[in-house]
């Protein structure tokens, strides 16, 4: 694990490296997770993809400020997903990354559509995965209740069975200890029983404004800042951040773009199944042969 310090000095983002970054002809993968999720998200993804891939593949892994190990943003200073899309731009800038492909899960994918508009060169390709131009407001009001719900929420047995009714939602097949170990990426639990939120939960009084019913703002120009590269469009089954029917738009505004449905799993997507990662293999092989051409 290691950390860099953006912006004013008082932002500072974690991040993990591994695999190859010494052959030009593979093209560095950068992994973003949800709202208030972690690189942790990602551990299986980059443990398993190079062997898809046939070679040891780059990747990079990201905590976003207030998030994992990551630091907290300052009292006086909300989350923004611009001033994450500037902290992406200036880590490229501290590692010498020119071009890589972006994979971003909910609020990952609005980073990278954020940060296309800013600095395009930096995103040869970019992975969506329950991210679009239309955040579904159920979902992000569903969050708020959860996380405000395990706030209050103490003893050991209370605390493991409500984490479980929780993410059995999104994983109804998945047994009780695979539960647990997704539970243990954003929440331990301290001495006392309670639980600790591995973000800060200032993240979740943001989403306060949101209700059931409202209906955000589509913004269009952020998908179509990806309009010129590769692009790879993933919805799990059980999502309720991307609606089926904007899923369907944006595949229909790119018909280039692949496409995949996760079956059985919900947000945030596991990305441990054979046809995913065989999925972005694939992608991520096109996508370095589209660069060299391009380049």
């Amino acid at each position: 694990m290691q950390h860099l310090t953006c912006g004013d000095g008082a932002r500072q983002i974690a991040y993990r490296m591994q695999g190859d970054f010494d052959d030009p002809q593979k093209l560095p993968i950068i992994c973003l997770a949800g709202y208030q999720r972690n690189m942790e998200d990602f551990a299986a993804f980059a443990e398993k993809f190079s062997s898809y891939a046939k070679r040891d593949w780059p990747i990079i892994r990201i905590d976003l400020i207030g998030r994992g190990s990551a630091r907290k943003e300052r009292n006086d200073r909300a989350y923004s997903t611009l001033h994450d899309a500037a902290d992406m731009a200036e880590f490229c800038r501290a590692k010498g990354i020119e071009d890589a492909i972006w994979f971003g899960q909910g609020h990952g994918g609005q980073v990278i559509m954020a940060l296309a508009t800013q600095h395009p060169t930096i995103i040869s390709g970019a992975i969506l995965c329950d991210s679009g131009p239309i955040i579904n407001a159920r979902g992000l009001v569903r969050l708020r209740n959860n996380l405000d719900y395990l706030s209050k929420i103490r003893g050991k047995n209370a605390v493991r069975d409500s984490l479980r009714r929780i993410l059995r939602v999104d994983y109804p097949n998945l047994g009780d200890g695979l539960l647990d170990q997704i539970a243990a990426r954003t929440h331990t639990t301290n001495a006392k029983a309670r639980l600790e939120p591995q973000f800060d939960m200032r993240l979740n009084e943001q989403l306060n404004a949101f209700d059931n019913d409202d209906v955000l703002q589509a913004n269009w120009n952020l998908f179509d800042s990806l309009r010129n590269i590769p692009l790879l469009l993933l919805r799990t089954q059980h999502t309720d951040l991307l609606r089926t029917e904007v899923f369907q738009l944006m595949c229909k505004k790119r018909p280039d773009a692949l496409n995949y449905e996760i079956m059985g799993e919900g947000f945030p997507a596991l990305l441990e199944g054979a046809d995913e990662l065989g999925v972005i293999a694939d992608f991520a092989l096109h996508t370095c042969k589209w660069h060299k051409k391009r380049g």
